[in-house]
This record gives structure tokens, sequence and C-alpha cells, in this order.
């Protein structure tokens, strides 16, 4: 049985036929392994040019961290200090005269996937409305804008969610792909980084929207959320959410799939460090298995680093353990 197989029968709430499902984040290839997540990546996604150019198309720039992991905000530039001032400041990126049709064409031939094994997804449409706050205004100033001037503050969201439903919309229509993925990293390690009620006032009924436009087009939605993020995952799947991507351990993730009778994938992101040891990493695979695996709603994802070369090995290691540990798991 394939992964799309074994995927769409997690969907259902049943369990794998066989392996344990996984797919590989970044470029790291598994030998004689097909990758069971086909990734297309619009051109007219910010993803698709921002880790050459540094800048997005709201005009956050970016530096990569330390680690070489990925690109993040440049540390103290803020577009947008004042969010009473935003319709003078930020612009939304609209292209009207853009070919979707023709886009997607190209786009499809050229990143592609293999319909009758993979699942396709495309991620990076927007619905990531705290980091988007964050990039253009910081943590701090976007969080006292919440309490300081709700008014403004719920009037920019709404200008942001505009543009995103209208790409997602204009995107969904052309490309036929199987999920839409959004994400959003509204959560450390520890705890989310807004109350559940601001959550609930500022960030909801945007995540709403975006994913009623995916909804209408029939996709199954992920939605990306790797801190501890507990506190707002039941909304998310009353909002439609079908995959938590990147679930790690620090939340109570056996408690979440008791909850919803398997029928909400998990995929799993445990936390794996370039210099780990072979043995810690193989031995943290079987034990990531055996804890979420049983009874199906679980894929594997675990990824030291998608871009620093120390994490590779590290990633090689994981997902060969996962390819012979995951071997007839459920036979």
């Amino acid at each position: 049985m394939s992964f799309r197989d074994d995927y769409f029968r997690m969907l259902e709430g049943k369990t794998p036929e066989s392996d344990v499902a996984f797919y590989r984040m970044g470029v790291y290839e598994v030998e004689g392994e097909l990758n069971g997540m086909a990734s297309i990546m619009p051109e007219i996604s910010d993803f698709s040019t921002m880790f050459e150019t540094m800048k997005n198309s709201w005009g956050v720039e970016y530096e990569v961290d330390i680690f070489g992991t990925g690109p993040l905000p440049r540390p103290g530039y803020f577009i947008l200090k004042d969010v009473t001032q935003w319709k003078d400041i930020v612009k939304a990126p609209y292209r009207y005269d853009y070919d979707f049709a023709a886009a997607a064409e190209k786009d499809m031939a050229t990143q592609g996937w293999i319909k009758d094994k993979q699942i396709s997804q495309i991620f990076g449409l927007g619905g990531d409305f705290f980091l988007r706050l964050s990039g253009l205004m910081g943590f701090e100033g976007s969080m006292f804008a919440m309490y300081d001037e709700p008014e403004a503050m719920h009037e920019f969201l709404d200008y942001l969610c505009d543009y995103d439903c209208w790409l997602v919309d204009n995107v969904l229509t052309h490309y036929p792909v199987d999920v839409m993925a959004f994400g959003d990293d509204n959560a450390t390690e520890i705890n989310p980084f807004v109350s559940y009620a601001m959550f609930k006032e500022f960030l909801y009924p945007r995540y709403k929207r975006v994913f009623d436009v995916a909804k209408k087009h029939g996709k199954i939605i992920s939605y990306h959320n790797c801190g501890r993020c507990e506190d707002f995952m039941d909304d998310f799947v009353d909002m439609g959410a079908q995959i938590w991507n990147c679930a790690t351990p620090v939340n109570d993730l056996v408690a979440f799939k008791e909850k919803y009778n398997n029928k909400v994938i998990l995929e799993v992101m445990p936390r794996l460090y370039p210099g780990d040891s072979e043995e810690s990493i193989r031995q943290q695979v079987r034990d990531t298995i055996d804890t979420y695996a049983p009874g199906g709603a679980f894929v594997w994802i675990g990824s030291a680093s998608s871009n620093n070369p120390e994490g590779r090995n590290v990633d090689t290691w994981a997902y060969d353990e996962v390819v012979k540990y995951g071997k007839g798991f459920y036979q």
C-alpha cells in the first residue's frame, strides 16, 4: 500500500496496513524510498524566493540564524512601529495581472508528484498572522498593540486576511493538490505567546476565514505549529484542520490522539540536534514510533535541520531507522 493510500486511511481513523508512514522535510533522501509528500511551491509564494532575496513581499527583511537552519526576521528592523499607521506603511502585494493558470501549469509540470503514490501539498500561502505581525512589528510591538490599539489591530488583521484569502482562492482554483498547509508558530516550547482570550479575539477569526477558503475548494487542511500550542488545537480541529504538522512531544500527543479517535493525523517532529550520537538518534526514533504510532494517525517528519549541513548525518540516521524500524510495524 502506498503512502497516499495509508494517508487517506488514517484520515478516516483507520490503521495503516503495513509500515509506519513518513516523509522527508528538506532535501534529504533515503535510498530506494519514494518521498511520501510532494510539496508544490507556487512561484507567487514568498517561500519560492525568500531564501534568495532575504525579503518577503510585505517588506520584512530576514537573516539566517546562527545555526543555519533558516531565515528569521532581521533583529531590530521593524517596518511598522505604530499599528494605527498601518494604512500609510503596509501595502498588500496584490498582483491582479498575475496569470495563475499559466503559473500552475509550469509549477505542476516542473515540481509535480506521482499521483497514485504521493500526497501533494502547498505550504506558505498565508494564514501566518502572528508571525507576520511579529515580522512587521516585533513580538513586543504586536502584542502590546493588541492591548493598546485593539480597533486598529482588528482592521490591520482583516487587511492581512483579505489578501491571504484572495491568494489562497486563486492558487487553489488552479493547482490541483490534495492538501493546503497553513502554519503559524504562535507558541514557544513552554507556552503560547498570547492568552487564549487574545487568540480567540484576534487570531481565531482570521484563521477561520482562510481555512474556509481552502474548505470551499475541498482541500485537506494541515496546520503547522511546532510549539506547545495544545491550548489552541481544539479550535483548529473545529475550524477544519485534519493534520497537525510538526506536532512536538512538548504537547500531550497521546491524549490528543485518544480525544480525536485517531482521525487527526499527527506529523510528529521530535527534537533532533546536530551533534547527537547515531545511537541516541536511532533510539529516539524507536521511542517516538512506539509512543505515537500505535493505532495510526502518525507520520514521522523529524529533522535536525533543513539547511544546516551539520544536521544531515542526523537526518540520514533518523530516516534510515524509520524505514527499518517502521517496516511492517502494523502487521
